[in-house]
């Protein structure tokens, strides 16, 4: 099996990254990531927050329990709905 057959095995943790838009608050930026995690019956917690080299954007950090495929593939369709948010690792 190459690597583009592996599949993941769930229950999964990990830190997933998640890019946003410098111009909205950090505090309204963080609740709004929660959210998305709340809504999806994520288990999460705030690792971290880094401003890019030019401070356009911060990353943040979550560290996430999902428990299937449907599950992440929710997550990430959440994320992508919240405006600020440019893309989530």
């Amino acid at each position: 099996m190459n690597e583009q057959e592996e599949k993941l095995l769930f229950p999964q943790n990990f830190d997933i990254k998640v890019i946003v838009s410098a111009t909205i608050p950090i505090e309204e930026s963080k609740a709004n990531i929660s959210r998305v995690f709340s809504e999806c019956r994520t288990v999460h917690s705030f690792v971290s927050a880094r401003a890019s080299a030019k401070g356009s954007y911060i990353t943040y950090t979550y560290n996430i329990d999902l428990d299937s495929q449907e599950q992440m593939n929710a997550v990430y369709d959440a994320l992508k709905q919240v405006p600020e948010i440019k893309f989530a690792l």
